[in-house]
């Protein structure tokens, strides 16, 4: 019988870490041996989470082998100066239009002192540490990092360097290019840093993982070393205390939910006015509910708020995957919100591939020609309007409306096997199997 093929992931998020971060190497990892590659995965130990999850600690199949070193995090002492802005920044909610001081100052000091993120202290233990371990461990040949944050393939880069070992670099999101990096202000010097440690990962690692078509192809002509896309997914055993899909119970009411974290650079303002539109037009207000799951910019409030849709609005916390799933499979209609910048198009929300094994049409507010008009193109589980497009909002809520009144069958999906957490990881095994030389 052959060995399995031994590989280390080093990641800084794992459970009982919470939200989409998470999901795609644990599912990677679980599955990974059915396809003859054994992993071992490097994770911090006693981190700072801003979110937890714990009951996704049941979820690491007992083939994992875990290993767990300390940690060094100054959001730790950030959090003692002000706990709400802490936590409000390392969920991504950001004020961009009117910063406070502290939030400035946070700000400032992410960008410019911690370099690329508040995690670089841990590359060197970690790569002390691992060099060590792999020298004990000889039948591991490869590493794969995943970043954000992306101090962690300074790991992996420092490990390639210093010994035998082949380096995947995977970016579940872009570095330089993602959204938040204009809203730390940096300087020069600071930008030519990032600039400078994220070119040295896309022209040394042995292989580049992406999960966007847009950001493969931004990489690709960034570089010469090869790249390969692995989108994110969903993982039938997820949707297994549903009944055939659906929820347990059922309801007359409109549901439009979205789930993660609404920043107020995502706003889906053209749906707030298509709604205020058709509830003046229709019978609506008699079933709506826009139900939102998870951490809400004020901004996205006040919007509500102001036009009068807030007596609709059920918001619930941040709550465990499963129970996200139940509430996500009790809508009629499900959001996602991308930001509405040039950048943006390269970002696909790892909700969409769990939207995508439910049967609610999707509606994406969002830059068009982006990745996530690809997607639901494809799949015809929904559409993608600009961010300034509530007319076509408008129509489309309204075909959806229409069809919950009459009960009306869900439109089929279509290509989404694709997607499918045990084919994503076939489809990855193959790639570490034949990294080029």
């Amino acid at each position: 019988m052959t060995e399995p093929k031994k590989v280390l992931i080093v990641t800084y998020y794992w459970p009982p870490a919470g939200g989409p971060g998470v999901q795609r190497w644990l599912k990677f990892a679980n599955y990974l041996p059915e396809f003859g590659i054994s992993p071992v995965v490097y994770v911090p130990k006693d981190p700072n989470y801003p979110i937890l999850d714990k009951q996704l600690m049941a979820e690491v199949s007992p083939e994992v082998q875990v290993i767990r070193r300390k940690i060094v995090e100054p959001t730790r002492w950030l959090r003692k100066l002000s706990p709400g802005r802490t936590q409000s920044l390392s969920r991504g909610m950001v004020n961009t239009k009117n910063p406070g001081l502290i939030e400035r100052l946070m700000m400032w000091v992410r960008g410019h002192v911690f370099i690329p993120d508040p995690r670089v202290f841990w590359v060197r233990p970690s790569v002390d540490y691992l060099k060590k371990y792999l020298s004990k461990h000889p039948q591991i040949d490869t590493v794969i990092t995943t970043g954000p944050p992306h101090s962690v393939h300074l790991i992996g880069h420092q490990l390639q360097q210093s010994t035998a070992i082949k380096w995947v670099a995977d970016f579940r999101d872009p570095w330089t290019e993602i959204y938040y990096h204009k809203s730390m202000n940096l300087t020069s010097w600071a930008q030519k840093k990032h600039l400078k440690l994220e070119r040295i990962v896309l022209e040394s690692a042995d292989l580049i993982l992406a999960t966007s078509a847009t950001t493969a192809a931004s990489f690709s002509a960034r570089t010469k070393r090869p790249v390969a896309l692995i989108t994110n997914g969903f993982d039938k055993s997820d949707f297994r205390h549903l009944s055939n899909g659906m929820p347990n119970e059922t309801s007359n009411k409109f549901r439009i939910t979205h789930v993660g974290t609404l920043m107020e650079a995502r706003n889906p303002r053209a749906l707030w006015l298509a709604l205020e539109s058709l509830l003046a037009q229709t019978e609506m207000a008699e079933t709506l509910e826009i139900v939102l799951v998870g951490p809400v910019a004020q901004g996205v409030l006040d919007d509500l708020r102001e036009l009068g849709l807030d007596k609709y609005l059920v918001l619930e916390p941040y709550m465990a995957h499963e129970q996200a799933i139940s509430l996500m499979a009790q809508a009629e209609l499900l959001v996602l919100a991308v930001r509405d910048e040039s950048n943006a198009h390269h970002i696909v929300p790892g909700k969409i591939f769990e939207y995508l094994a439910l049967e609610a049409p999707i509606i994406a507010i969002g830059p068009p020609k982006s990745a996530v008009a690809s997607i639901l193109n494809d799949t015809q589980a929904g559409a993608l309007f600009d961010h300034g497009d509530h007319i076509g909002v408008n129509a489309f809520i309204s075909q959806v409306y229409d069809n919950f009144r009459r009960s009306e069958p869900k439109t089929p999906r279509l290509n989404t096997s694709q997607f499918e957490r045990r084919a994503l990881t076939a489809k990855l095994a193959e790639i570490i199997k034949n990294i080029p030389q």
